[in-house]
């Protein structure tokens, strides 16, 4: 039985926080955004070099960083949030580049917007990639727009076919609004794994007997 609880919501999205989480949220690169952690973490923000924590690099710098390792490219091709929108979590795939994908919120008129967004214009997308709602979204409802939105057990099966292990460590969910974003995820991905094999068993057994 699930420990988790899907039916879990923020009270809120756009309430006050420290300057210092939000000025890291804002950071797109995912290895640029751990370095400049660590850096805060030891020596204050005083110990991030200048225009390192920018919310994206400058094409020039972009490519001298990706040098260091193809890893470092990862997130570092997302378009900045939109003048008061925000990133609420993220999924990250180990792949060579480390792809990641952002989910951001904005408040509008009435409602919340919430989308994916990825690293290439929208072009790995699906089409209920986007949501609006008078409130938060449940941790289950975020997992759903993430699931749907994006390949995402497609993606896993394509890199990982019957390797579950291989599959969860793939990846890895990030949020400071939903703690349990990553185990969430992890437990979704056990479920369809076990599902979808189980059927597949159920197939070639069928077969078997005719």
């Amino acid at each position: 039985m699930s420990m988790i609880d899907y039916s879990w919501r923020p009270e809120g999205y756009f309430e006050p926080t420290d300057p210092e989480d939000l000025m890291l949220s804002r950071i797109t690169g995912a290895a640029r955004r751990e370095a400049v952690r660590k850096m805060v973490r030891d020596g204050g923000m005083d110990a991030v070099p200048e225009g390192f924590g920018n919310e994206e690099l400058s094409e020039r710098h972009r490519t001298a960083w990706g040098r260091i390792h193809p890893m470092c490219m990862g997130g570092e091709f997302l378009l900045p949030c939109e003048p008061g929108e925000l990133e609420i979590a993220r999924l990250t795939i180990r792949s060579t580049t480390y792809d990641v994908l952002s989910v951001r919120a904005k408040r509008t008129k009435n409602r919340i917007r919430v989308r994916v967004d990825d690293e290439y214009d929208g072009e790995t997308l699906n089409r209920k990639h986007m949501c609006t709602s008078v409130r938060p979204l449940t941790l289950g409802r975020l997992l759903d727009l993430v699931i749907t939105g994006w390949d995402f057990f497609e993606c896993l099966e394509n890199n990982y076919p019957d390797d579950l292990e291989g599959q969860l460590g793939f990846f890895w969910g990030e949020s400071r609004l939903y703690p349990e974003f990553d185990e969430a995820l992890r437990e979704r991905v056990t479920e369809y794994f076990r599902a979808h094999h189980e059927a597949e068993e159920d197939e070639e057994n069928a077969e078997g007997e005719e």
